[in-house]
């Protein structure tokens, strides 16, 4: 894997959603070599967060007031995550609820009777990984899914290709959002 190089392969063995693919209807991840320069799973997550093209919060509009209209929550923007110094399990950090973290590793979920959709960040080395296994509860959720699948594989890949130059250009600090708008 070279530098800026997104390669999409099944979770890792390392992968903290490692116990979750089973059953799972929906699994992607992918992997990027970059300089971690002391970043954590967090700074990761939001840098993620940060690159989130304007378009695409867009889409999540529509996506809210479709939703809403079928009695689904509105999961609001995928760039809005707080900056909480301290961010504790149970705690929203933007469209997902935090289950763990730790300076290699952040999964985070949204969790409700359609679906359930984790979100781990994953630092192995200088390799981050971005990992989704989503479960569905029923033929909404499997639904749901069919649109939102080949968007996902799309949008992460792109994500984290820029989330990686950016990191290149500016070692050690965290991504300007504006960059990528």
């Amino acid at each position: 894997m070279t530098a800026a190089q997104v390669v999409t392969a099944p979770p890792s063995a390392a992968s903290v959603l490692r116990a979750q693919l089973p059953g799972a209807s929906f699994v992607h991840a992918c992997q990027a070599r970059t300089r971690r320069n002391g970043r954590s799973a967090l700074q990761a997550y939001r840098d993620m967060a940060a690159t989130i093209p304007g378009w695409f919060d867009g889409l999540m509009a529509l996506r809210n007031r479709g939703m809403r209209l079928l009695g689904m929550k509105d999961l609001g923007s995928l760039r809005a995550v707080q900056d909480t110094a301290a961010p504790r399990p149970g705690q929203r950090l933007g469209i997902f609820t935090l289950q763990s973290l730790d300076e290699d590793a952040i999964v985070l979920e949204d969790n409700d009777r359609h679906l359930r959709v984790q979100l781990a960040l994953q630092w192995q080395g200088d390799v981050l990984e971005v990992a989704t296994v989503v479960h569905t509860h029923n033929a909404f959720g499997r639904a749901y899914m069919l649109p939102v699948a080949p968007v996902h594989r799309m949008i992460v890949p792109h994500l984290l290709k820029r989330q990686v130059q950016a990191y290149r250009r500016k070692p050690g600090g965290s991504v300007e959002s504006s960059l990528f708008d």
